[in-house]
């Protein structure tokens, strides 16, 4: 169940502080090299998949599809850090993703399967739907192939009211490039929500806390980053937006 304390949830929220992380602090690490190559293949068995989108993140943003052979190829890459993520809707891959460095590396072998479904973090989340602020479903798959942060929200949480004059402004940064956020109230109207703080993105109700059942832990703020394939990345109580930035500029 959620924690409704008012002196706990403020206290470890300003523990977390919404700006200061001592995990937000820049990588280090070899220079960013030039020219780099990057390929692999996808397979379910002995079957090649193609038309299978693979996405380039953290210091380059691109993305590539498998061809008739379930091969992938990125090329001419500049940078130091990237993760290689293959998306597939209800499908899990092994490894889920590969974090790169300054080496080229032509043996990303990815095998997939039907994907089974969780909460925790390294699961891969099912689609879900709920009334939005203007009376209509949204999806959850909807956003699928997009970096999405969810969060868990209620209309007599402070931390929360305080996260939710920042979401827009972050929103705003990242939505060009492939970010979506999804908010869901365990209290409260979503079309009231969305006008108090000037929101643009999908705002849910989930008064009935069927969602909260679901991925509920802590307290809330709840904060759920999730990768292009809706693997679950990050997942907080409280609001650390250099935490949840550095999740989500590692996957877009």
């Amino acid at each position: 169940m959620r924690t409704k304390s008012s002196f706990i949830v403020p206290v470890l929220f300003l523990a977390i502080g919404i700006a200061g992380s001592c995990k937000g602090e820049s990588p280090t690490g070899p220079p960013p090299t030039t020219n780099l190559t990057f390929r692999g293949s996808i397979s379910s068995g002995s079957q090649k998949l193609g038309g299978v989108t693979v996405y380039l993140s953290q210091d380059v943003s691109k993305s590539a599809v498998t061809d008739g052979s379930g091969e992938f190829s990125f090329t001419g890459i500049s940078g130091s850090h990237f993760v290689i993520t293959p998306s597939l809707a209800n499908t899990v891959f092994s490894p889920p993703n590969y974090e790169l460095g300054t080496q080229s590396r032509s043996d990303l072998l990815f095998a997939a399967q039907t994907a089974s479904f969780g909460s925790t973090v390294g699961a891969i989340a099912a689609d879900f739907a709920a009334k939005n602020q203007s009376g209509g479903n949204t999806s959850l798959y909807q956003s699928f192939g997009k970096v999405v942060l969810i969060d868990f929200s209620a209309d007599w949480c402070g931390p929360c009211r305080d996260e939710a004059g920042h979401l827009e402004s972050l929103y705003q940064t990242y939505k060009d490039k492939g970010f979506e956020i999804v908010t869901l109230l365990i209290s409260g109207a979503p079309a009231d929500w969305v006008a108090t703080y000037k929101m643009t993105f999908p705002v849910l109700d989930d008064t009935l806390e069927n969602l909260w059942a679901i991925y509920g832990e802590g307290y809330i703020p709840l904060n759920i980053v999730i990768d292009r394939n809706m693997t679950i990345r990050y997942k907080v109580s409280g609001y650390s937006e250099t935490e949840i930035t550095a999740v989500i500029k590692k996957y877009l």
